[in-house]
C-alpha cells in the first residue's frame, strides 16, 4: 500500500510537472486581471497584484527551486569529499589545513556566510551553488572525514596495505563504495535545508530561479504579503509550496534510512 508520504510526493512533483508542461511562464504583467479571487474564469488559483496567474507561479518556483537545489548539494557533497579526499593523500597538511577553517566555518553562521558570498559575486550566475556550498561544506565535510577515519581502522583496509595497495586504489576499491551510503544520507537530509536556504535568499531578493522562469517561491511571499488582504492565495501557495518541498525531500531521507 502506497503511504502518505509517497502520495504526497508524486502527487505534488506531477502537479508541479504538469502544471509547468501547460502554463506559459509567469512573467507577463496583465494588470487587467489582477488580485483575481480563486475559481476566477481561466484563472484557477487566481491572480496576484500583478496579474500573474498564482498556479502557474506555484509550479514554477517549485520547480526553479528543484532545480537549484538538487544540483547544488550534489556539488556540495562532492567537493567535501573531494577535501576529505586529500587527507588521505596528504594526512598531516590536511590536518593543518582545514582543522581551523573547518572550525570556523561551523562557528559562523551559514547564512552570513551565504549572504557574503553572495555580496561578493553579486552579477556571478554560480553565486547560489558557491553560496550554498560555502555555508554547507564543513559539515558534510566533517560526516565524511569521521567515515573516512573509520574506514582507516577496519581490518580489510589494514590487508589492502599490507599487499602494497596504493592510495588511489584504496580510493576506488574501499572507501568509495563505503561511502556510498553516506553520500545518499548526506544527499537526501541536506536537502530540506537548502530548500530553506534558497527560499530565504529569494525572499530577500536574490536571484535564485533558472532562466525566465519567474520569480522564485520566497520572492512571490515578499512580493504579495502587503496585499494579503486582496489576494492571499499568492502568500499562502509559495508558503504551501515551500512546506510541500520540504516534507516531500525529508520523507525521502526516512525512507533512505529504513
Amino acid at each position: 500500500m502506497i503511504s502518505l508520504h509517497t502520495f504526497l510526493r508524486f502527487f505534488f512533483f506531477g502537479l508541479v510537472i504538469l502544471g509547468a508542461i501547460i502554463f506559459p511562464a509567469p512573467t507577463n504583467v496583465d494588470l487587467a486581471n489582477n488580485n483575481l479571487p480563486i475559481f476566477s474564469p481561466g484563472f484557477l488559483a487566481g491572480t496576484d497584484r500583478l496579474g500573474r496567474d498564482n498556479f502557474a507561479l506555484f509550479c514554477y518556483g517549485s520547480l526553479s527551486t528543484i532545480a537549484l537545489v538538487v544540483p547544488a548539494r550534489i556539488f556540495t557533497i562532492f567537493v567535501s569529499f573531494l577535501l576529505s579526499a586529500f587527507s588521505l593523500f596528504f594526512p598531516k597538511r590536511s590536518d593543518f589545513v582545514f582543522s581551523g577553517i573547518v572550525s570556523v566555518s561551523l562557528a559562523i553562521p551559514s547564512l552570513l556566510s551565504a549572504l557574503v558570498v553572495i555580496s561578493l559575486l553579486p552579477n556571478n550566475p554560480f553565486a547560489i551553488f558557491i553560496a550554498i556550498l560555502v555555508s554547507d561544506w564543513a559539515l558534510s565535510y566533517e560526516t565524511i572525514t569521521a567515515k573516512i577515519r573509520e574506514i582507516k581502522q577496519s581490518s580489510y583496509l589494514s590487508a589492502s596495505l599490507c599487499m602494497g595497495a596504493k592510495p588511489y586504489q584504496l580510493l576506488l576499491l574501499h572507501y568509495l563504495p563505503a561511502l556510498r551510503g553516506m553520500f545518499g544520507f548526506l544527499f537526501f537530509s541536506g536537502l530540506p535545508a537548502v530548500v530553506m536556504t534558497t527560499a530565504l535568499f529569494s525572499y530577500l531578493g536574490i536571484q535564485t530561479s533558472l532562466g525566465d522562469t519567474g520569480p522564485g517561491l520566497g520572492e512571490q511571499i515578499s512580493f504579495s504579503k502587503d496585499y494579503f488582504d486582496k489576494s492571499p492565495v499568492s502568500v499562502l501557495l509559495p508558503i504551501v509550496a515551500i512546506l510541500t518541498l520540504v516534507y516531500s525531500l525529508g520523507s525521502n531521507q526516512k525512507k533512505n534510512e529504513t
